[in-house]
């Protein structure tokens, strides 16, 4: 991903922080994800091997997709909170996500 892409991603990520679609921190990513509410999950890239691990098969299995590339600094720093885990809950925000992403399901 170039960087001006990684500049609007991140300052989405802001937008959807002050929307109210975010989600961030383990407990409260699983507990949606769990219900069901959460299209995709960003986990910071310098997180253990086993938090990305377990949180691949969680999402696996609950069909959520996963974006593991940015780090912790980009991701606290786009949502002004200290977190390392953020869930997104808005379908049309996720779409739009994905065209900075390229991602094709």
């Amino acid at each position: 991903m170039d960087e001006i892409k990684k500049e609007k991603l991140l300052n989405l990520l802001g937008l959807c922080q002050k929307a109210s679609y975010l989600v961030s921190g383990e407990d409260n990513v699983i507990k949606e994800m769990r219900k069901g509410k959460l299209k995709m999950v960003f986990i910071a890239s310098d997180s253990s091997l086993r938090t990305i691990d377990n949180f691949k098969r969680k999402c696996y299995f609950y069909n959520v997709f996963i974006y593991d590339k940015l780090s912790f600094d980009e991701l606290s720093s786009s949502i002004g909170k200290s977190r390392k885990i953020i869930g997104l809950k808005d379908a049309k925000m996720y779409e739009l996500v994905k065209k900075y992403l390229e991602v094709n399901e």
